[in-house]
């Protein structure tokens, strides 16, 4: 029987550690074993990258199964490979940066940079990211193609704003990419349309689609590394102006990412460092259906933002006779301030146009009345009767009759023979609905009117 007071050898004997280990010794054994983990979660990581660039699927499950095991999550593994990929590339994407041995810089004696320049006067700044927001069927897609147009041909500005894009003459920037990740196989075909829309071919426009294509094998772009180096390849050409992505959404979930978690932010940070050094990049995003025209509206991570230097926002709502009224909102741009407007789809392109939200049966009944009047004005032959502003707005008989009522009752509205007639007061909180541009485009013909046939 062993006593604890003269030999503690034998208990040694029994233990992996040594119950009489001296605590030095025992601080060592435990540093050395936490090396070995983090030397082989390293030796892991570089074969998961090496995995990822040669699609092999089955290594790849192997090695996160592995890295699982050592304590890493997928999250965080992704997030190591990313890092390493970067630096193979020369590319940083910490979150400080390596600042150790930057030279400090005295304002007033040396102008180092160019400084912000509105490559896109109003909307876009050369070689920065920027975010185009808005939800299904808001028209983000067709402003894209009128976007991509005006970048690659220079012939007019982009929708409030007369001045083309301002690079020197001899740019030799022409080239538009847009990446088609939405879709699938009929992404291509979806691109043709909407620039065909706005007559990109007949304006010369200089456009090249990566779209899924089944016949020849090509599948669709996304955040893969294999994915990175063909667009950064492609770019070293020199010959592109913007590259837009369509949509966030497509490209992260087609790499495995979730938009809302994991590494976004250092995957924003890389592609802005691959585009931007190029050309200007521009991603199509969903809005989180708050209907909020903010920032604060912007769906998935908090990174999209944080990240972008520019962010604009399309916001679709019903006008006077429920067709649809788009409102562009300029939520953020380096050296500009906050505006919006209101455009329509016309046979000329988009077009900027004034407009009205109407939030209830009452306003839509106020725009609808003054609609008719501004008809007669033209010497067109309109009814301001309750029937015909029911037919107008679509509304139920007893909405409409209760809202004339109640604005007859508040004084926005009087009687006028069959019909009705705003008042000042009436005039006045119509106006205060209205949506228009600072310098708007002249007037469009009454068939593209916001409160005529505004559908794309």
């Amino acid at each position: 029987m062993p006593t604890l007071d003269k030999d503690h050898s034998q208990f040694g004997k029994t233990s992996s550690i040594g119950l009489n280990e001296p605590k030095g010794n025992l601080k060592s054994l435990v540093s050395s074993n936490s090396l070995l983990t983090a030397k082989r979660i390293e030796l892991e990581i570089e074969e998961l990258l090496n995995a990822k660039l040669a699609n092999n699927h089955n290594k790849v499950d192997a090695h996160y199964c592995a890295l699982f095991k050592l304590g890493l999550k997928r999250e965080r593994a992704d997030e190591r490979v990313l890092y390493l990929w970067a630096e193979r590339h020369s590319y940083d994407i910490s979150p400080g940066g390596n600042n150790i041995h930057v030279e400090e810089r005295r304002f007033g004696e040396q102008r180092h940079t160019q400084g912000l320049r509105q490559q896109l006067p109003g909307f876009g700044i050369d070689k920065e990211l920027h975010l185009l927001v808005a939800d299904a069927s808001a028209g983000k897609s067709t402003a894209a193609a009128e976007l991509a147009t005006v970048y690659s041909t220079r012939d007019r500005g982009f929708l409030d704003q007369e001045a083309p894009r301002n690079d020197p003459e001899d740019d030799p920037r022409s080239t538009v990419l847009i990446i088609a990740s939405d879709g699938d196989g009929s992404a291509y075909a979806m691109w043709e349309d909407y620039l065909d829309s706005v007559n990109a071919n007949e304006r010369g426009a200089s456009i090249v689609i990566w779209a899924q294509d089944d016949e020849r094998g090509e599948r669709p772009w996304n955040m893969s590394l294999p994915n990175l180096e063909r667009l950064a390849s492609r770019l070293e050409k020199g010959d592109i102006c913007a590259v837009i992505i369509d949509t966030a959404n497509a490209v992260f979930r087609g790499a495995g990412l979730q938009p809302g978690i994991g590494p976004i932010e250092e995957y924003l940070r890389l592609l802005k460092q691959i585009v931007c050094k190029h050309s200007a990049l521009w991603i199509l995003h969903h809005t989180n259906r708050t209907g909020n025209a903010s920032v604060k509206g912007i769906g998935g991570h908090a990174a999209f933002q944080e990240v972008p230097s520019v962010i604009h926002m399309i916001e679709s709502r019903p006008n006077g006779n429920g067709e649809k009224l788009r409102v562009w909102h300029v939520l953020k741009l380096r050296g500009s301030d906050y505006r919006s407007f209101s455009y329509g789809f016309t046979e000329e392109g988009l077009r900027v146009t004034e407009g009205h939200y109407y939030v209830n049966c009452a306003d839509q009944v106020l725009g609808a009345i003054a609609q008719q009047h501004a008809m007669k004005a033209q010497g067109i032959t309109a009814s301001t009767s309750a029937a015909q502003i029911i037919a107008i707005t679509k509304r139920p008989n007893q909405s409409v009759y209760n809202a004339i009522q109640r604005l007859k009752q508040e004084g926005m509205l009087k009687r006028k023979g069959t019909g009705y007639l705003l008042t000042a007061r009436g005039t006045k909180h119509l106006d205060s609905l209205r949506v228009a541009s600072k310098s708007p485009a002249p007037p469009l013909p009454l068939e593209h009117h916001p409160t005529g046939n505004t559908e794309a």
